[in-house]
């Protein structure tokens, strides 16, 4: 016999909505699997490098990762997600959630020249320095 936290009440493998309430969390899919949990088919679920709990992907989840990644869930794996805490309207009520979104993209970010506002002046300085004698 054991005291209450010797045994696995509340515990489990599965991110839980209240544990990600006001958070955000940047992961990477370590692989995808297909879990059964009703008679209402199989749904995917991700693990994540370096976490001990996953992810049971929705259906919106789903379509986010559809139209950031891929239709296939098997080409999700490698990819980096953000993991977002939330208040969603569901059935009338605010509930927490977790939702799925494509972190933003670097590479369009270094990609993107840097323009400067319309206002700027460019303080050009026109005087040939001087250098001094040539050798």
């Amino acid at each position: 016999m054991g005291e209450r936290k010797d045994y696995g009440y509340g515990q489990s493998r599965y991110l839980r909505a209240d544990e990600m309430v006001g958070k955000v969390m940047r992961v990477c899919i370590a692989s995808v699997e297909d879990i059964e949990f009703d008679d209402k088919g199989p749904k995917p679920v991700l693990n994540f490098v370096g976490q001990d709990k996953s992810l049971v992907v929705n259906s919106t989840n789903f379509d986010v990762l559809a139209a950031g990644i891929n239709n296939n869930s098997n080409n999700w794996v490698g990819h980096s997600i953000l993991l977002r805490g939330e208040k969603i309207r569901f059935r009338g009520r605010l509930v927490d959630s977790i939702r799925v979104a494509m972190p933003p993209q670097a590479s369009k970010a270094a990609g993107a020249k840097q323009q400067a506002p319309a206002d700027f002046e460019v303080p050009w300085d026109d005087e040939i320095p001087d250098l001094g004698p040539a050798a």
